[in-house]
Formats: structure tokens, sequence, C-alpha cells
């Protein structure tokens, strides 16, 4: 859902800033065209999701089934949001329309916020249509060996899919956005000359140095209360050398099952577990999950994603210096693509960017994924009465599937399915010899990358 959220984001900014400065004819006939397609996919989601609502509450022996039903529902969803979106904005015009029909083209972020509305408003609606889901399933839950917490209302969990999936996202772009258009009104000069690099360049060095502390307040969070548990989490991070500015408690109302961290400079590093998590696993298994997390900052997670991020850029930097005649060859290729498809050039690149992330940045962080579990498992210490650290990250993994009602064979974006990395696991427990391959192999592509990221620099410094 991120990557999709992500990328519509990106091509409905795209698409705007692409299009023809003038209004467009048949302004009502577009916005009641607008509004009817947003109504209609609300509509699936709330005709779906009752659906199975109703059918969990009355045969609850058929959870899997019906939950496996769920997770195609809001596939089907997703397909329809998307196309909805992408006819909203590219075929109606709605930039234009938005713009230069209703006159807000030099209005501070209101005609930013009207244009993404097409992406948002459908994603909003259908998340009010699946708590009826989460809701059915909470009722037959109640009783059982669930924790019990105050189930929360259709608002609530609206507003938590809201901070945390468009909270993390929009914050920054409309940061961004924000000092774009402010500078088109003061000194628009600047946007066109040198300077508009570094227009853009500072409000993002700011952002992805306090993004952490931008996380920390757009999330609901406190910090975790002192106790056995913060000691033992405090015990791996001083085994680790790990160093953060505060362990965080996500405050979700038991609906999300997570950890994450994030910072890379210490001071602005914050580890998030979510309220599910600490509710729902065991200490150990708790341990276990923060020294995952603690295994990507120790193997330079972070820093390695963003490299991975920006080695595209670098590769087309690098062929614009050492071979411009083929850098000017494909350029022509490109631009000759754009009338032919009549997709605006900004889209292409897009495209093509979002296949990179999908299928070469995703894999690539599910090897790292693979390594933080390593990780995980090295920074437990054996207790003689209990479980093995593999076993109680095996143990951590399948919960964490389970809570989030997360099929154990289907993989994501960026994440192995369980079953691989318990697989994965179960393999380097057995072969010390495969293990110490895997990590030369992982440290190897992150050396490459970086080489990868620096070689435009070297160039420059190898030809000065």
């Amino acid at each position: 859902m991120q990557f999709l959220l992500i990328l519509a984001v990106l091509a409905a900014l795209t698409i705007s800033e692409s299009c023809p400065r003038q209004p467009v004819d048949g302004a009502a006939f577009r916005l009641a065209l607008a509004a009817g397609s947003v109504a209609a996919v609300a509509l699936f989601a709330w005709v779906g999701s009752l659906a199975i609502a109703r059918r969990l509450l009355a045969d609850f022996d058929r959870r899997h089934v019906l939950l496996g039903r769920f997770r195609q529902l809001r596939r089907v969803h997703a397909v329809l949001w998307l196309g909805v979106a992408g006819g909203i904005l590219y075929g109606l015009d709605w930039a234009q329309l938005v713009r230069f029909n209703w006159h807000l083209d030099r209005a501070l972020l209101v005609d930013d916020l009207l244009i993404l509305t097409p992406v948002l408003l459908p994603l909003v609606l259908g998340w009010a249509a699946f708590y009826e889901v989460e809701q059915a399933l909470q009722t037959r839950l109640a009783g059982g060996d669930r924790p019990q917490t105050r189930d929360a209302t259709r608002r609530q969990y609206v507003v938590l899919h809201v901070r945390h999936y468009l909270g993390v996202l929009l914050v920054p772009v409309l940061v961004l956005l924000a000092v774009q258009d402010a500078f088109e009104l003061i000194a628009p000069g600047w946007l066109e000359g040198p300077a508009a690099a570094v227009v853009h360049l500072g409000p993002l060095v700011v952002l992805f140095v306090l993004f952490p502390v931008l996380l920390r307040h757009v999330w609901d969070t406190r910090p975790l209360p002192p106790g056995r548990l913060r000691q033992r989490l405090e015990g791996v991070a001083r085994r680790s050398g790990f160093r953060a500015r505060q362990i965080l408690v996500w405050q979700t109302g038991g609906m999300v099952v997570n950890a994450a961290v994030t910072g890379f400079v210490p001071f602005f590093r914050y580890v998030f577990l979510t309220d599910g998590l600490l509710g729902r696993l065991s200490e150990e298994e708790i341990e276990a999950v923060f020294g995952h997390e603690v295994g990507h900052i120790r193997h330079r997670h972070l820093l390695l994603r963003v490299a991975a991020m920006f080695a595209p850029l670098s590769l087309w930097l690098l062929v614009l210096e050492g071979l411009p005649e083929t850098a000017a060859q494909l350029q022509d290729w490109i631009s000759a693509a754009g009338p032919m498809l009549k997709v605006p050039m900004g889209l292409i690149a897009l495209g093509a960017m979002a296949l990179y992330m999908l299928l070469v940045f995703g894999c690539y962080s599910r090897l790292l994924e693979f390594q933080a579990d390593l990780f995980a498992c090295g920074s437990l210490e054996p207790h003689p009465e209990g479980q093995a650290p593999v076993a109680t990250f095996i143990s951590a993994l399948e919960k964490l599937a389970a809570a989030n009602g997360t099929d154990r064979n289907t993989r994501s974006w960026q994440h192995a399915s369980v079953a691989r990395r318990v697989g994965f696991l179960a393999r380097v427990a057995g072969d010390p010899i495969f293990q110490r391959r895997f990590q030369r192999q992982v440290r190897l592509l992150g050396v490459l990358i970086l080489a990868v990221v620096l070689s435009p620099l070297v160039f420059q410094l190898l030809l000065g």
C-alpha cells in the first residue's frame, strides 16, 4: 500500500506540473463524473466489506477463508482506486480544472491538496468501509486469548490509517510544495536559475534529518515506561553498540502489530514499538523484534537504502559525463516516445523509476531484511531453560503475521514472506558456511551500490 500511495501521489503531482496552463470545457460535467467515480469505488468497498463482516459474525470457523476474500477485496479496491484516480487526473484534466477553471493556481497549497483529492478521498472512504471487517473480527475474538483492549471507533480506525499512511508521506510533500509555492509568489526567478537547487535541496536536507522527530509527532507515541522490558531492550542496545534518543510506544488501539526504527543520527533516532506488538508478544519475542530493528542500524541499512534509491540517478549522471553522445541519443529516443505514447515525459520517468523500485530496490530490501533477521537472532542471549534464539525470533515472526492477518506465504514489497524468512533462518542455523557466504554477498552488494552512487563524483575528480 505504501508503495502504491507514493506512486499515486507522485504521478498526480507530475501530471499537474505538465498540464496546459488554461481552463477546460465542461467543468461541471467533469466534476460530476469525478464525484460519481469516487462514489462508485467507495460503494464497492462498503458493499464488499459489509458482506464479509456479516459472514464473519455468522460463521467464524471459516474466518481464514473469509479473511482471504477480504484480502482479495482490498486488492481489487486498490486497482479500482488507482484506475479512478488516474482517470480523473489524466482523463478529466483535473489539474487544469482546479488551477485554471477555479483560479486556484496561485493559492498556497490549496490547489495541491485539491489536485490530490482523487488520490486521497477514495482511499480514506475505503478505510472507513474496511472498518466493518475489523470490527466483526474483533467482536468474535473478544473473550479469547487476545488481550482485552477498548474497541476503536470507525473514526479512530480511519484517523490511525490517515496518520500511518498519509501523515508520513503528505507532511514532507506538503512542506516541499509550500516552499515551492512561496518562492513562485515571492521570487519566481529563483526556481528557474541555478538557485533552484538550493531552494529544493535545503528543505530536503532539513526534512531528511528531522524526519524521525516529525514521525514521532505524526504518530501518537509515548516513551516506553521503565520496567523489566525496557531493561531487556536497553541491554540488547548496549551489547550491540546501538544508541537511540528514545524507545517509543506507538499508540494504535491495538490495531497495528509492528516495529520500526528511523534516524541516521543517534540524537534524532527513535525505535517505535506498537501497543499491539507489546500486547501480543512475549518479552523474549519483543526483544527479538527490537534486535531486528537494531540490526538495520548496525548494518547501516538506512544509508544503503537511500543509496540504492539514488543509484539510477547516479548512473544517468555518469552516462551524461562519460558518454555524452550516448546520453543525447537516449534523450532523443525518450523525447520521441512521449508524444508517441501521448504521455508526459515526467510520467515516463516516474514509470521507469517505479519499475526499478519495485523490482530492484524491493529485492535488495528483502536481502537486508534477511540480514537484520540474522542480527536479531545473534542479539538474543540464550536461556538455559528457554528456547533457542532462532526459535524465539521465528515465533515472533509467526505471531506478527497472524496478528496482522498476513498470509505467511505472501511477500510484500520490501519483506519476504514469513515462510521464506523462517526457511532461511532454519537453513542458516544448520549451515554456518551458507551464513558467511550470504553475509559476504550482501556486503559486496552494498559496496557496489555505494560505488555506483559515488561514481559521478569520482569521474569528475579523475578528470580534474
